[in-house]
């Protein structure tokens, strides 16, 4: 796969890396394995500390190395911030690296399209696959896969699939992720990783459930799906619909997409499909980025310290000086990412956007001993989902928590976000009862809201609907209605 071609050229040098994770074990080869593995790929997954911190170290001098040396933009980044390579010495030294926007990739996208400057361009007629992000807040971000970085990113999807999920031969998993749109996590990627561990794939495609959903439904029941892949809230719909439709989906695990799902959400989706064993947690993004909630350790998230470092910043702070400033131990910030292996497009020192507490757990996990750190919590959303209510910082996480705990609701609801700093926290809830529905029964949901954001009742407004009335993106539910002024 990985022919041997001059280490002179960037196409060489490239595909001798690629050769390279191979060799040193870091991508499996001989898949799947037998049924009784625990582990896809125990040599990594329980590598000690000290060889994760060396391994950190050797990929971050190089990728930085690279990309100042193959790609046009990194290089006139960097000189205008004050930043050279030589200024890394360890992998504790990626906070000096200037943080990139996708203000700044959007920026050399418009002036160089499709991908702008930052693709290295003896890579980039080689590209095997395109992701996209959405581009709500504007022009889309491409990210361009060539094989080295599909090779790794079916490895990484395999840890996790095998290990966690129990995704064997003989399993059979769908995946209810986006499809469509340049999304980087469909076929071209999971579906591949499903090969890997010998399962049977379904790629249902999530953004065509509500137009087909009949269909859906069948599907599910005739293949009696095993492990099932989509966001908490189609999730959701699908066991309330099974249940209104007199039948109980087969599903045993299930694997939350696209946003992270409150306690309580997790709970009532045991409760409408029966058959669960497991509910776990996915955190990714366009990009490649990954993180997993273990079932030994849940609430906590890991990430393979062989692909990415993370770190979090004060949110906005790059824009006083290039680094930003670092968030303090336990308190939450803005995630900035690096990628180790991704050489066509290398997004180093990347703003995610997404908001976290500074606070990691690198003990090995309980019972599978896995030795790559873990985010201390769930990742709660992104900075930009933020608001206040009464000047305090809520997120929709929260809400959604005390949404689940009303009675006779189906779980959907939107958030009305009209102000920076609202005076009440105005949302819609979808409820099975009459509307309007008994003042007692709106009196007894705002306690319940009020209680869980730390509100008066007072402090909370309503807005009954019907269900299938709320605001749906595609497979996700919008959870947030941004009505204030541009």
């Amino acid at each position: 796969m990985f022919e041997r071609y001059s280490r002179a050229t960037p196409l060489g040098a490239y595909l001798e890396e690629g050769r390279r994770f191979r060799e040193e074990g870091f991508i499996r080869t001989d898949y799947p394995p037998k049924r009784d593995e625990v582990l896809w790929n125990p040599k990594i997954m329980r590598m000690p500390r000290e060889e994760l911190e060396k391994i950190k170290t050797q990929r971050l001098k190089a990728i930085v190395k690279w990309a100042w040396e193959h790609s046009e933009f990194y290089r006139k980044f960097w000189k205008s911030k004050g930043f050279h390579p030589d200024m890394i010495k360890t992998h504790e030294d990626v906070v000096k690296i200037p943080v990139l926007t996708k203000k700044d990739l959007r920026a050399d996208l418009q002036k160089n399209p499709p991908y702008g400057t930052i693709m290295v361009p003896e890579l980039a007629k080689y590209i095997h696959f395109v992701g996209a992000t959405s581009g709500s807040t504007g022009m889309p971000t491409f990210q361009g896969w060539g094989r080295v970085e599909l090779d790794y990113f079916e490895e990484q999807q395999a840890r996790y699939l095998w290990t966690f999920a129990g995704v064997k031969p003989g399993v059979v998993y769908a995946n209810y992720l986006n499809m469509s749109g340049f999304y980087s996590w469909g076929p071209p990627l999971v579906e591949t990783a499903m090969w890997r561990c010998g399962a049977t794939a379904i790629a249902g495609g999530g953004e065509t459930f509500f137009t087909w959903k009949d269909r859906h439904m069948l599907i599910m029941k005739l293949w009696k799906v095993d492990v099932f892949a989509t966001t908490p809230w189609l999730h959701r719909w699908i066991g309330e619909q099974a249940k209104l439709e007199g039948w109980v989906t087969p599903f045993k695990v299930l694997l939350l997409h696209g946003g992270a799902a409150a306690e309580k959400t997790k709970e009532k989706l045991m409760e409408v499909h029966p058959n669960v064993e497991k509910v776990i947690s996915v955190w990714g993004t366009t990009d490649g980025h990954m993180a997993i909630e273990p079932p030994d350790a849940p609430g906590t998230l890991v990430f393979w310290e062989d692909t990415q470092i993370f770190d979090i910043v004060v949110p906005g702070s790059y824009e006083e000086r290039p680094e930003g400033e670092p968030a303090g131990q336990g308190e939450r910030g803005e995630l900035i990412a690096t990628l180790l292996t991704h050489y066509t497009m290398p997004l180093i020192r990347y703003s995610l956007g997404d908001y976290v507490k500074n606070e990691f757990i690198c003990d090995p996990t309980p019972e599978l001993g896995i030795t790559h750190c873990r985010f201390a919590e769930l990742i709660p959303g992104r900075v930009e989902w933020m608001f206040k209510v009464k000047g305090k910082l809520l997120f929709p996480i929260v809400v959604e928590n005390a949404v689940s705990q009303i009675p006779d609701t189906t779980g959907a609801y939107n958030i009305v976000v009209y102000d920076d700093n609202m005076d009440k926290l105005k949302i819609k809830v979808e409820t099975r009862k009459p509307i309007p529905p008994p003042p007692e029964y709106d009196k007894e949901a705002r306690e319940i809201i009020a209680r869980e954001l730390g509100l008066s009742p007072e402090d909370v407004e309503i807005e009954w609907i019907r269900p299938g009335e709320s605001v749906w993106k595609g497979y996700k539910l919008q959870v947030f209605l941004d009505e204030r002024k541009k």
